[in-house]
This record gives structure tokens, sequence and C-alpha cells, in this order.
């Protein structure tokens, strides 16, 4: 692929930021402090009735249950037409996210935000799970839209709705109380990186299988 290089040397620095992120988080917590309560203060300034039913709605695409249910309808559509290589990088992007965030939340021992919580929440907190998830799930199914869409204005249309949604997601984390919001960066951040460093292979194969007629 022309530009591995390019794609790798993006996914090296997102994960410097993480790791200088969560050595702020171990050892540093008190200076993320300001950050988080003025982020959690805008976001969570109208604790209404309204956008609590909302974002409780919203969180649920970043679920175990909601996730597990999408990516199996994915899978079945992506087998039917014989995108064999976007299944398969869907659901290690998927399958690894929980893997990764259970080893750093142990890592990092976060405890999650001592503000009231409007969902009921266990575990630690960073990085966050559902941000995690949702760049592992949502911007990977952006990527392979995109592929497949030919017309140039069209690819726009995934991408919108997946900075929309993952926003969304991590917003009503924050909101909601469980998360703080570098709990969301950091997800972000891991997944962005892992996704820059195992798409240029995902890209390779890809094009191989198709030249090769082993897939559409």
């Amino acid at each position: 692929m022309k530009h591995k290089k390019t794609y790798q040397l993006n996914a090296s620095f997102g994960l410097v930021m993480f790791v200088m992120l969560g050595y702020l988080v171990k050892f540093f917590p008190g200076s993320l402090t300001g950050v988080d309560s003025n982020i959690q203060r805008v976001i969570r300034g109208n604790l209404s009735a309204t956008s609590t039913s909302f974002f409780k709605q919203v969180t649920h695409f970043g679920s175990a249950r909601y996730v597990v249910i999408i990516l199996g309808l994915l899978l079945v559509l992506f087998l039917i037409k014989k995108w064999y290589t976007e299944a398969i990088f869907l659901t290690v992007n998927v399958v690894m996210a929980p893997i990764l965030v259970t080893i750093l939340k142990y890592v990092y021992t976060r405890q999650r935000p001592s503000i009231p919580h409007l969902v009921v929440e266990k575990g630690l907190s960073f990085p966050s799970g559902h941000a995690t998830v949702s760049i592992m799930l949502y911007v990977t199914l952006m990527v392979i839209c995109r592929q497949r869409i030919k017309h140039q204005y069209v690819k726009n249309i995934p991408l919108v709705l997946a900075v929309i949604i993952v926003g969304l997601i991590g917003m009503s984390r924050i909101y909601l109380g469980v998360h703080y919001p570098t709990d969301i960066l950091g997800g972000w951040l891991i997944s962005g990186s892992w996704l820059l460093f195992w798409f240029p292979v995902y890209d390779e194969l890809r094009f191989k299988w198709r030249f090769k007629g082993v897939q559409k």
C-alpha cells in the first residue's frame, strides 16, 4: 500500500499520546481535574429528563449487547456479498476492543467519577470501553463503506454519520456521569491508533484477494 508508513507513523503518534495521557491518569490525576471538570460542567449543565432519556438511549449503541447484534448482522451481510476481508477486519477490531480495554483498565486502575451516576456501571474507568468500541465498530464500518461507495459526495455520508455516532456515544458517557472526558479521549486514542496501524495490512490483503478472485 502506498501510504503504509504514513498510517503507521500516525498510529505511533496516537499511541504516544495515549501513553502520555495514561501517565497523567496514573501518576498525576490532579493535573487532569480542571479539564475534566470543565467539560463535565458543560455537558452535564442541564440534567433534564429529556436529555437523560436521550443519552440513555444513545449509550446503548456502545454497549456489548447492541454491538454484538450489529456485528452479527453486518457479518451475515458481508459474507453474503463475499466481502471476506471486510468481515475479518471488522470482527478482529470489535473483538479486540474489550480485550484492550480490560487490560488497560487494570494497568491504570482509575476509579469512576464521584459525581452522581445516571446509569449503573461497575468496574474501572480509564479508558472508556464504549468510546473504544465505538471507534472499532462504527469507524471501521465507515472505512468499509467509503471503499465500496463510488460517488465522491456520497462517500462523505458514512464519515459524517460515524463522527456523529462516535461523538454522541462519548458525550453520553460523560453526561451519564460514568466517565471522565479524558477516559473518552483515551478510548479514542487507543482504538484510533489500532485502526491506523492495521488498516494498511487489511487494505493490502483486500486488494490481493480481490485480484485473485477470492472475494468481491
